[in-house]
């Protein structure tokens, strides 16, 4: 009967039912850590238990030994692959110090939280964690070069987030901001990098929302987080970085541009028009800036003012590609546009023929730089002006205009 009972006793430390048995599992795993050969897969079963239990899953102790698992394994790896003569798994050895975040984080967590009974807060772990974190946070980050020289993106964005949680450890309680060092700028910058090279948008955007303001190279890391939204045809959230972007780096016609392109679809041309102005004042004699003005007036079908910048660039540039070509269909689509009313008058089928004629010099010009892209429209005004000739020419021996 008494070892009927003992029996009993012993299942009832391995049953997930009960909380005190979850909490006698951990304990028994820490343990199991200090052993000469310890069993790692019993080890994480029994973590595993008390996770799921809703006891002890939130219970610091509980993560505390969850990290200490894997800085277990860290170690261990560590000096088979430092030892001479010894094999190691130096992938491994990375992945596990980067593992031990995992617990320690939730337990840092936890720890910081006031007694519900009580209301104070009694760090029991605090010191134990921060001692290990602060031995283990450069190989994090070694481990973060390590997956970023091998390709891994993924694997380095979270190697290089974790020692920026391991930062975060460090904090002092009631501390929730990282300084703004070196090495923090440097991790956030990494670990942006990662993720964007990565195409891990999602990452990018929530790495940008906590270190965008601390990270080393801010005007690449606004421009990563921007592209990031923009990925995800989310405009919502691309604009305002944007106009962080326009504000901080004016010099930079990334955000400007990428701003002008939304005005541009969402019909906003007013707007678009305005940036541009902004952007003018810090390169006035920009022909890619003044390009896009022009266009935004093309789009809005505000003929006039469309003219007139594009004249500007062509006083500047005499060949600017663009600005021929551009000019060439506003003339164009002036003349089709009054040919499409059915009740078009002589005066205006004469007023059309002009645009014809106008828009003609412009086309041939662009044609010389890009003839497969030009010939169709300036086959329409040979043949609307009765050249019968060259419009004949541009579609049998394919030869340039003079």
């Amino acid at each position: 009967m008494k070892s009927y009972f003992g029996y009993i006793a012993a299942l009832c430390l391995l049953t997930p039912f009960s909380g005190v048995a979850q909490r006698t599992n951990v304990r028994a795993a820490d343990r199991l850590l200090q052993s000469d050969k310890p069993n790692y897969t019993e080890i994480r079963r029994l973590i595993q238990l008390a996770e799921e239990h809703a006891e002890t899953k939130n219970d610091a102790y509980t993560y505390y030994v969850k990290g200490l698992v894997e800085h277990s394994g860290y170690k261990a790896e560590y000096r088979k692959v430092t030892t001479p003569g010894s094999v190691g798994d130096t992938a491994k050895m990375f992945s596990q110090v980067v593992a031990e975040l995992v617990g320690w984080r939730r337990a840092d967590s936890l720890d910081r939280l006031p007694d519900p009974s009580t209301g104070r807060v009694v760090l029991r772990y605090q010191k134990k964690i921060q001692d290990y974190v602060r031995e283990d946070a450069p190989k994090m980050y070694e481990a973060g070069l390590f997956w970023l020289d091998h390709k891994k993106y993924a694997e380095a964005t979270d190697a290089f987030s974790a020692a920026l949680d391991a930062q975060r450890i460090l904090l002092p309680v009631g501390r929730k901001e990282l300084p703004a060092d070196t090495t923090v700028a440097n991790l956030a910058y990494y670990a942006l990098v990662s993720a964007y090279t990565g195409h891990l948008y999602p990452e990018v955007i929530r790495l940008g929302a906590l270190y965008r303001d601390v990270a080393a190279n801010k005007n690449e890391v606004y421009q990563f987080i921007a592209k990031a939204h923009l990925a995800k045809q989310d405009t919502v959230g691309a604009l305002p970085i944007l106009e962080a972007g326009t504000r901080l780096f004016p010099e930079t016609t990334f955000y400007f541009g990428s701003m002008i392109s939304i005005y541009q679809a969402q019909g906003r041309y007013q707007e678009a028009v305005t940036l541009i102005d902004q952007a003018l004042k810090v390169a006035p004699d920009n022909p890619n800036l003044l390009v896009l003005r022009g266009n935004i007036y093309f789009l809005a079908q505000d003929w006039a003012h469309a003219v007139e910048v594009y004249r500007q660039i062509l006083r500047q540039s005499p060949d600017n590609y663009d600005a021929l070509f551009n000019l060439g269909q506003v003339y164009y689509n002036q003349a089709v546009s009054i040919l499409a009313n059915p009740l078009t008058s002589r005066l205006e089928e004469k007023k059309a023929k002009e645009y014809f004629r106008q828009s003609l010099p412009h086309l041939e010009a662009a044609y010389k730089m890009a003839p497969d892209q030009v010939r169709d429209l300036l086959g329409n005004v040979y043949y609307r002006l009765g050249l019968e000739q060259k419009y004949a020419a541009l579609y049998t021996d394919k030869s340039t205009i003079r």
